[in-house]
C-alpha cells in the first residue's frame, strides 16, 4: 500500500513538469538560407535562427534545429507534434494549418526578370499567365500561383536554382521576397543589377512566421507566444533584425 501511494505520489509530481512543457523538446525545421544560416558571401546572415534561439531558451525548452529541403520540413511540421518551422510565410491558404507563433520580420513578395528583357514587362498578374515563372517547392509563391490556376511553374528546390536559370533563360521571371533578392546575388555571386523587380504579389503574405502543426499541444504554442511577446518588449527582436526592420 505504501508503495502504491508512493508512485502515485511520484507520478503527480512529475506531471506539471510535462503539462507546463519543462520536460519536453522541440525539433524546429527550416532551410539553408541568407536569413537562416550564414556563408562566405554572406557571413552576417542567420538573424532568423539568432532569434527562434532566443526565443526557445526564453521559453525554457530545449530543442534541435535541422537544415532540410524546404518540402521536407513542410511535410513533417504538419504531420509532427512539438515540431516548428521557421521561416514561414503567412498565407490566407495556410491560416487553419498551422498554429503561428510569432512574426519574424514583414515581408513582399515580387516577379522578378532580366532588366534586358522589356519585351517581359507586365502590370498584371493576369498577362504574368503566358509566361514561365520559377517557383521553388512549397514555397508561398508556389502555391499562391497554383490556387490561381498557373500552368507553367517549373519547380526547383532552392531560389539559388531560379536566378541561374533566370540568367540561362530558362525561366521568364522568377518570385522572391524584396528582403532577399540582395542577399541571393552575393550567395551566387550574381550582379543583381541585371534583374528588376516586374510586378509586386501585393496579396501573397502578410510575413515571415514560426509556426507548428495542429498536432502540437495549443500549450506549447502559447507558452512560446508568451515568450515572444517577452522578446518584443525587450527589444530583442528589434536588436536582431535591426537592418530587417528598418
Amino acid at each position: 500500500m505504501k508503495i502504491q501511494s508512493l508512485f502515485i505520489f511520484a507520478f503527480a509530481a512529475f506531471l506539471p513538469l510535462t503539462a507546463q512543457g519543462e520536460q519536453q523538446h522541440i525539433t524546429v525545421v527550416t532551410e539553408s538560407t541568407p536569413i537562416t544560416s550564414v556563408s562566405t558571401q554572406q557571413p552576417k546572415g542567420a538573424e532568423a535562427t539568432e532569434f527562434v534561439r532566443a526565443l526557445l531558451e526564453k521559453a525554457g525548452f530545449s530543442y534541435d534545429i535541422q537544415f532540410v529541403p524546404w518540402r521536407r520540413g513542410y511535410q513533417q511540421v504538419k504531420q509532427s507534434a512539438n515540431t516548428m518551422i521557421f521561416p514561414l510565410a503567412r498565407t490566407a491558404h495556410r491560416e487553419t494549418d498551422f498554429q503561428w507563433v510569432g512574426q519574424l520580420i514583414p515581408i513582399r513578395y515580387y516577379l522578378f526578370r532580366l532588366k534586358d528583357r522589356p519585351e517581359l514587362s507586365i502590370t498584371s498578374l493576369d498577362e504574368a499567365r503566358l509566361y514561365r515563372i520559377g517557383v521553388v517547392n512549397y514555397h508561398a509563391h508556389h502555391e499562391y500561383l497554383l490556387q490561381r490556376d498557373f500552368k507553367q511553374l517549373p519547380a526547383v528546390n532552392s531560389s539559388e536554382q531560379n536566378i541561374k536559370k533566370l540568367l540561362l533563360r530558362r525561366i521568364d521571371f522568377f518570385a522572391v521576397s524584396d528582403g532577399g533578392i540582395l542577399p541571393l546575388c552575393q550567395r551566387t555571386q550574381i550582379d543583381c543589377s541585371q534583374i528588376t523587380p516586374a510586378l509586386p504579389l501585393t496579396d501573397l503574405a502578410s510575413g515571415l512566421y514560426m509556426a507548428f502543426g495542429q498536432e502540437t499541444d495549443s500549450a506549447v504554442v502559447q507558452r512560446l507566444r508568451k515568450a515572444y511577446q517577452q522578446l518584443i518588449e525587450d527589444g530583442t527582436r528589434q536588436k536582431i533584425f535591426a537592418t530587417r526592420l528598418e
